[in-house]
């Protein structure tokens, strides 16, 4: 699961980068970006969440 969060996050990154750089002019610049960035920073709290949880146990 941790590969597919991570396959998941850098696609997600890609997207935000190619968003911010390749989409001049459109009007699906910012919802994508931030749908983009949203995604990435939701993956990296959830794992950080589990490291937590897994230390705990």
């Amino acid at each position: 699961m941790s590969k597919i969060l991570e396959l998941i996050g850098l696609g997600l990154i890609g997207g935000t980068i190619y968003s911010f750089l390749g989409l001049n002019e459109s009007e699906l610049k910012w919802p994508v970006f931030w749908i983009c960035a949203g995604g990435a920073l939701a993956i990296i709290v959830y794992r950080n969440y589990m490291r937590k949880k897994k230390k705990q146990e």
